[in-house]
């Protein structure tokens, strides 16, 4: 029988995992990933710590063309861009960026990971030398290249997302001044107002100048290569460095091209076996739309984990295998300066969009016992269903621990546990680390006491 071959398109998280896969699965498979750029798989999410200087560049690098070979039997083509896919006689044709030649390269299973590409406001300048976004490599790359050689004071932030708040507190580790817009009154979107407060309230006691409310319109270009100033709906402010972080959207060009159909958010649609529509495609990454494991409804969440645990369901699956992700909560967690902020589920809002009557308690407790020196307080707030108790969302902020309390409530929400089994956990105590009531069973016995 003749090896099946398996092509996957694009690299960083969910395609290495779908091509390492379907490798391990099928060992007699071809496998070969096609990649335009230059780099096939990095850590995207440790950028803002690569351009604080936290984080060395040789560190970001997970897998090389030679190591992905070598060690998952893979082969990698680099600058090797799938311009079209024509599903009725198994092919995808490929520009090679070098010689610009096109190619026809047969597939008997096709998996796309084409990723995201960052929202752009589309006015005149984003081209300039000194305006960045931040979704690749080869972006950090090129902004830590120009921070390092331009020296510059200052720098102007349009957004107040994740990739906003941690490139906030990276450009004040270099000692820079910040200044960041944002559209809305409160940064991080899809968090509590508490949580959202004490985050505006983190950039502000760091020397992040935050001016809320506040659309970017243009730029005032210096030169055609550099901008100048950036105005708003709140005025005009002096830019040095501009870095635009704006979200991203599915990059499912390719995939609509030939028929796949898309999603709402304009993603691709996948089932459980992250097959598309299209017979003998597969499809993941922040390319995919997810299903919601608490609304059951199609979500756009373009995480790292996501991609990389749809990818390998992809694989299996494209190598024969039976592997299902049924979906994921959307769990997000930053760093901001001293503080961690973590979110799992639903918030309060989408809660009632989604027709829950919501519950929401919320607590802040020492992180260790009173005794100990080096804790901090930690707030917990829980958003449960009033009529059955289930915990549907849970926001956690503060010091150390944050994160991993929040991380413990991710897996209560994906079980559809109550706020009354919270209560029954059995939780470490040691006064380094947790004191005798942890924050979490304090905020569930609240949120009891609120039930009646």
């Amino acid at each position: 029988m003749q090896a099946k071959r398996i092509l996957v398109v694009g690299g960083v998280a969910a395609g290495p995992s779908a091509a390492s896969k379907a490798a391990r699965v099928d060992p007699a498979a071809e496998v070969i990933l096609f990649e335009k750029g230059g780099a096939i798989s990095y850590g995207i999410c440790e950028l803002p710590y690569y351009i604080s200087g936290e984080v060395m560049g040789e560190d970001l690098v997970v897998h090389t063309p030679e190591s992905l070979h070598r060690e998952k039997r893979v082969r990698v083509r680099l600058g090797s861009c799938v311009e079209e896919v024509v599903p009725h006689r198994r092919i995808v044709r490929v520009r090679d960026a070098e010689t610009g030649s096109l190619a026809e390269e047969p597939y008997d299973r096709l998996i796309l990971a084409t990723g995201a590409q960052p929202k752009r406001l589309g006015v005149r300048g984003e081209e300039a030398d000194n305006v960045f976004f931040l979704r690749s490599l080869s972006d950090g790359q090129r902004m830590r290249g120009f921070l390092e050689r331009e020296r510059p004071r200052g720098a102007l932030i349009v957004g107040g997302g994740y990739i906003g708040m941690e490139m906030a507190d990276a450009l004040r580790s270099r000692g820079m001044g910040v200044t960041l817009l944002h559209r809305y009154d409160l940064p991080l979107p899809g968090f509590e107002r508490g949580a959202r407060e004490k985050a505006r309230e983190t950039l502000e006691a760091h020397g992040v100048e935050f001016v809320p409310e506040a659309e970017a319109s243009h730029f005032d270009l210096r030169a055609p290569e550099r901008v100048a100033r950036v105005i708003a709906s709140q005025g005009s402010y002096a830019a040095e460095v501009v870095l635009l972080s704006l979200g991203v959207s599915p990059n499912a060009e390719l995939a609509e091209s030939c028929g796949i159909r898309l999603g709402r958010h304009g993603g691709i649609l996948v089932d459980q076996r992250q097959e598309t529509s299209r017979d003998n495609i597969f499809a993941a990454g922040d390319c995919c739309e997810v299903k919601n494991l608490v609304t059951n409804r199609w979500i756009y969440a373009p995480l790292a984990t996501i991609a990389s645990r749809a990818g390998r369901t992809a694989g299996e699956n494209a190598a024969g295998g039976r592997a299902r992700f049924r979906g994921a909560l959307r769990a997000v967690a930053l760093r901001l300066f001293d503080m961690e902020f973590m979110r799992a589920g639903l918030c309060s809002a989408e809660a009632k969009d989604a027709g829950f009557r919501v519950v929401t308690e919320k607590v802040t407790t020492g992180s260790r016992v009173a005794a100990m020196p080096g804790g901090s307080d930690i707030t917990v707030e829980l958003i449960a269903e009033e009529s059955t108790r289930r915990l549907l969302g849970a926001n956690v902020y503060g010091g150390e621990g944050a994160v991993l309390r929040g991380n413990t409530l991710a897996v209560a929400i994906q079980h559809q546990m109550r706020i009354d089994d919270l209560q029954d956990w059995d939780l470490a105590y040691s006064p380094p680390f947790a004191p005798l009531w942890d924050p979490i069973l304090i905020a569930a016995n609240a949120a009891r006491r609120r039930f009646g």
